[in-house]
């Protein structure tokens, strides 16, 4: 772990921030939440108040843009502060999960790689090579989202601290890459999308405005039909922040141009066969990131100062209306429009998410696919 404190530098002050200051009505909710705080009798844990990550004030910020009034965040922090408590988060990094279980946790192919052009670290995550069929059938959903707190923990008390030494700043929020080669709608099944739920509602619930930006590749065009539906999990906000691109070097150019050339993630990451994903990775020293943690976890209770962390990189996420849905497709010939079954597996996700009072239309005209003409493809992705 690198120690840090709070860090200005010219570099830093060059750019815009990356997390806005607090207007005077936020500075307004956060005093409230303060003097709540005092009321009840309630503290903040110090992992979510390191100055080298802004601090309590930026702490309080982030509950406070999450919603739109000081009373609801303030039940939100006061349901994170329970949630801590119950289920004794703050010692989470003192237990490791068991070894049987971490085999198919350390298997998650998802790595940090390294950090953005504004300092934001970048977490490339191959989302359909996810081993589900493993976790589900050899861990309990408290064991597998046990694992996802810790790795979320972990990013706050290794990877942020590290990533605001680098900046110069607090750096609070995470880019994330996620590799949808190889998707099918058969292996988004009923028990995989009720655990992912469970881990995107913990997620939100209790780490607020975590996301800077998210740039999904090699989505195939069935990607439109499953996003119709994930997205109504996510605030508008965070549907916001994503960015759906297809495949092969077009994509590859156009995330480079928001990563930018000195990210450690490289074009064979992306650019491959399913069957070699994580190779890349592995030449260049990345270790999954759930696996990362733990092994971190297990060095820390063995009194080992743990070298891992974020590997070096870079990205920039330029905001606009404009750019909400930053869509475009080369990927025509990957997979068929849903017809057959797997137009019923479709009927029948949206059948269920609506019995859940969640609406699964397709896109509307303003998330509509675009479909280009295709290009030549210089790699196998």
């Amino acid at each position: 772990m690198v120690a840090t404190s709070k860090v200005t530098s010219a570099r830093a002050r060059e750019r815009a921030p990356a997390y806005a200051a607090p207007s005077e009505k936020e500075r307004e909710s956060i005093r409230s939440l303060r003097q709540w705080l005092r009321r009840d009798g309630l503290r903040v844990p110090a992992i979510m108040t390191h100055e080298s990550i802004g601090g309590e004030e930026r702490a309080l910020l982030r509950y406070v843009r999450a919603r739109k009034t000081a009373e609801k965040s303030y039940e939100m922090l006061k349901n994170t502060l329970k949630w801590r408590e119950e289920h004794a988060v703050d010692a989470c990094l003192r237990e490791p999960i068991d070894d049987d279980k971490l085999v198919h946790v350390a298997k998650i192919p998802a790595y940090y790689a390294g950090f953005g052009k504004t300092g934001h670290p970048v977490y490339l995550e191959h989302t359909a090579a996810v081993p589900w069929g493993d976790i589900l059938a050899n861990m309990k959903d408290d064991e597998f989202l046990k694992s996802q707190v810790q790795t979320l923990e972990w990013q706050a008390k290794v990877v942020y601290p590290e990533a605001s030494y680098r900046a110069g700043e607090p750096i609070t929020q995470v880019i994330n890459v996620w590799d949808l080669k190889g998707l099918t709608m058969s292996g988004f099944t009923s028990d995989v999308r009720a655990l992912v739920k469970k881990g995107s509602a913990l997620a939100q619930d209790n780490y607020p405005e975590g996301l800077y930006a998210a740039y999904i590749v090699n989505a195939p065009r069935i990607f439109s039909f499953i996003w119709a539906i994930v997205k109504q999990f996510l605030d508008a906000k965070t549907v916001s922040k994503v960015h759906i691109y297809g495949s092969g070097t077009k994509m590859w150019e156009k995330l480079m141009d928001k990563l930018g050339d000195s990210t450690t993630l490289t074009k064979d990451m992306v650019c491959c066969d399913k069957k070699d994903i994580g190779k890349a990775e592995a030449k260049k020293g990345l270790i999954p990131a759930h696996g990362a943690t733990q092994i971190w976890i297990k060095n820390q209770i063995a009194g080992v100062e743990s070298s891992l962390g974020a590997a070096p990189g870079v990205l920039r996420r330029e905001s606009s209306v404009r750019d909400m849905y930053d869509v475009f497709f080369d990927a025509q010939e990957e997979l068929p429009s849903p017809v057959g079954k797997d137009l019923e597996r479709f009927t029948t996700m949206r059948t269920e998410f609506e019995v859940d009072g969640l609406s699964a239309n397709q896109p509307d005209a303003n998330d509509t696919v675009e479909a280009v003409e295709p290009t030549k493809k210089c790699c196998a992705c």
